[in-house]
């Protein structure tokens, strides 16, 4: 359905996660900066237009369900700026403002096993950050980030909106990172780049092991030992 979709994969373990530094915030406030004075960042941009039209192809509304990408860059348009939350997550937001591409992660002592990238059937379950007693479903054909040894939904409609359970928190140890791109809104290069980019970024300012992995129509599958279980993300 998406044979042009790449993923790469931060896995990182002896994370020393906590609050953010001065030298992070100004990472991502520069960054900020940058979007809201940049002419040629626009909602008709090649690489957040690309994850529209993904989302339109499986069926969801990507006005009414935003990418998280083109969700973060029109706060910034607004004149917003991102919360800050954590070492970890900040450090991802500011791949995902550098190269705009959405990034996401998760505690992966939280999951069970076979992380998976696929099409919903409907019965797995879902709870959204910050409400853990709400239980939702996927629609039939969304596309979700899924846990397939539980049914538990780590992420619904792609990037859109993330679940609660497996949220990273400042006392996160072990951590797997999404880097998404879509060619050829922007190149494999690219995606390699700012995979590699924060990894680098994990190691300086969480002291964190790290492996890198890539995800692809040809190689849509690796295994992950990280953390207290091992699992496959497909």
């Amino acid at each position: 359905m998406f044979p042009n979709f790449c993923r790469g994969v931060v896995a990182a373990t002896d994370v020393r996660n906590g609050p953010s530094s001065s030298e992070i915030t100004s990472m991502v406030q520069e960054l900020e900066q940058k979007i809201r004075t940049d002419s040629a960042i626009t909602p008709d941009h090649p690489r957040l237009k690309a994850w529209e039209e993904a989302y339109a192809r499986f069926g969801a509304n990507p006005k009414k369900y935003t990418p998280s990408i083109v969700f973060l860059v029109s706060r910034i348009k607004k004149g917003n700026s991102i919360r800050t939350i954590s070492k970890a997550v900040d450090l991802f937001n500011v791949i995902s403002l550098k190269y705009l591409l959405p990034c996401g992660g998760d505690d992966v002592e939280t999951i069970e096993g076979g992380l998976t990238l696929s099409i919903a059937n409907g019965k797995e379950t879902f709870s959204p950050l910050f409400k853990p007693e709400t239980i939702e479903h996927p629609e039939p054909g969304e596309v979700i980030y899924v846990d397939r040894a539980t049914e538990r939904v780590i992420c619904r409609r792609w990037t859109w909106r993330n679940a609660d359970f497996s949220k990273i928190t400042p006392q996160t140890s072990s951590l797997v990172i999404n880097v998404d791109g879509m060619l050829p809104a922007i190149s494999r290069a690219e995606i390699e780049q700012a995979t590699h980019e924060l990894a680098n970024l994990m190691r300086m300012h969480c002291g964190a092991t790290v492996s890198e992995y890539y995800l692809d129509s040809q190689s849509p599958e690796v295994e992950l030992a990280i953390g207290a279980r091992a699992g496959t993300g497909k």
